[in-house]
């Protein structure tokens, strides 16, 4: 028998044997894994996501000149402008939770890039100070990524 051939019926051989050993029928125990957590991404549709397109100041996060992804000069964090369709609104959701600290959510840079004055991580945010600490739109954004799940 050649070699080669020698060579794949080992291999058929061990394949089948993986085979019926992965469909027996052994009890299979479900752990939940209890320390992974994320953030709500129906609290991000319903609440966070319109802090970006809002008009704040006469500024709006979400514009051409900021961070829209469809142009914006404004650093990694790009947002689709009036998302509508699943697919903006999930990628602005991985965009802004990208941005985020579980551990430690005044920390996150979502929440200090537009903070005013000397919290600011950056010493100024290039399209200027938007939030002051506790107000409407900083806590609506601070209370999603101080409110994570556990999916």
């Amino acid at each position: 028998m050649p070699y080669q051939a020698i060579t794949r019926t080992v291999t058929l051989c061990f394949c089948l044997y993986s085979l019926l050993n992965l469909t027996s029928c052994k009890q299979v125990e479900n752990r939940e894994n209890t320390g992974v957590q994320t953030l709500s991404y129906s609290t991000y549709t319903a609440s966070v996501n319109a802090v970006f397109d809002a008009n704040i100041g006469g500024k709006t996060c979400s514009s051409t000149g900021c961070h829209n992804i469809n142009g914006g000069s404004g650093g990694s964090f790009k947002i689709y402008a009036n998302a509508t369709t699943t697919a903006e609104l999930t990628a602005n959701f991985i965009s802004a939770k990208s941005f985020a600290n579980l551990v430690d959510p005044a920390t996150s840079k979502l929440l200090l890039e537009p903070l005013t004055g000397i919290f600011s991580s950056v010493g100024s945010h290039a399209g200027g100070d938007i939030f002051t600490n506790g107000d409407a739109n900083y806590t609506i954004i601070f209370n999603w990524i101080n409110t994570p799940i556990t999916p």
